[in-house]
Order: structure tokens, then sequence, then C-alpha cells
């Protein structure tokens, strides 16, 4: 082999190898090259898109969220119907006659019946045309998104377990936020209250639903 053949099979080689990293970067250019700045924007665009559902549920669900005032106390309720129905945890209520606040309104209301196995209680609320959210009637999945919204104060998570027609959720809180629980979609989930272990669990809506006959 001479030295112009020696030169010309270099020149090939070289060409074949030029041509073969050209082809494996039009081929793979999407995963290979673009993959780190395409993941990192669609996992910020995923973070703004639920951090603002999150704020505007939080518009419409807080609206039906009300305090109930018993002994220079507040405690969380939820809506249930526009004519008054209400629930609240029955812990926290040793009176039959009270004061709900409603969008800063004080407003009679009284206790219906009281469960302390379930800890729920059920409220009539002495007003109309009150602002109400839907159930969520899906069956819950493991995974979950949700939040707690208490007077002034929210947390948020997801459900981890399903025990004994409790959902357990991965909140941990030490604030004593307890109140109803929503989706990001705007339905009442449930009522979630502290357990032993500062987690939040939460009394499903079925449970609820079938409580209040409703």
């Amino acid at each position: 082999m001479n030295k112009q053949e020696f030169f010309n099979l270099i020149l090939m080689i070289l060409i074949g190898f030029l041509g073969g990293l050209i082809a494996m970067y039009f081929s793979f250019k999407n995963n290979w090259f673009s993959s780190p700045v395409v993941i990192n924007e669609k996992q910020e665009k995923i973070y703004i898109e639920e951090n603002t559902a999150l704020i505007n549920s939080i518009k419409e669900t807080s609206k039906a969220v009300f305090a109930v005032k018993q002994d220079g106390k507040s405690f969380p309720g939820i809506i249930l119907t526009s004519d008054g129905l209400a629930i609240a945890l029955a812990k926290n209520i040793t009176k039959t006659n009270l004061t709900c606040t409603i969008n800063n309104e004080d407003t009679p209301c009284s206790v219906l019946k009281k469960d302390l196995n379930k800890n729920l209680a059920l409220i009539k609320i002495e007003k109309d045309k009150l602002s109400t959210l839907g159930f969520y009637d899906s069956e819950i999945e493991l995974g979950k998104r949700l939040y707690i919204l208490s007077l002034s104060l929210i947390n948020e998570g997801i459900v981890k377990s399903l025990v004994s027609d409790l959902i357990k959720t991965n909140i941990k809180e030490t604030d004593l936020t307890e109140g109803p629980v929503f989706s990001l979609d705007n339905k009442i989930i449930g009522f979630g209250f502290i357990d032993k272990n500062n987690y939040i669990s939460v009394i499903p809506i079925s449970t609820i639903r079938s409580f209040t006959g409703l």
C-alpha cells in the first residue's frame, strides 16, 4: 500500500466515523442532548401548574369553611347544603346552641346530632343561600393529592393509606390544624383531624354523607 492509498483509507474511515456521529445525533438528539433541559422545564411547569391549581382551589373552598364559636374558642366546619346544614368534629362541640361565623358575620347555629364514635357533629346554621361545594364521589386512590384547610392554616399532601374507614395522609401537623379536606378540583374529600402520631387522618365524605343522610 503506497502513501496515497494509506491516506485515502484514513480519509474514508474518518468520513465513515463522522457520518455515524451525524446519524446518531439526528436519531437520538431529543433524548440525548435536549432531554435535561426539557425535563427541567416540564418539572417546573408541573410545579407551577399544581401551585396555581392549589391557590385557585383555596379561593373557592374557603367560601364554604366557617368557624364554630364556643367558650371563647373557634373550630372549623364545612357547609354541606345552601340552606345551612354543616359538619364539624364532635370532639370540639360540648354545647347545643352555638354561634357560627361565616364571612366574618356571626350567625346563630345549633347541633342537630352528634356521634363521638364517628367524631362528627351535624350543625344547622340559621341562614340560607350559603356557598357549597361538590362531594368527592370517586374512589380514593393512594397518592391522591389533597389539602386540609383550617380557619387560618393550610397544609397539603397525599393519601398514604386507607385504614378502617379512614384516609391516612402524609401530612405531619404540629400546629393543631384540623378541618375539611379537599381535592384540587374543589371537592370535599372529608374532614381531617390530628391522629396520635401527629399526622392528619381524614373521615371520608362517604361516612359524612351516611351520618348526615345527604
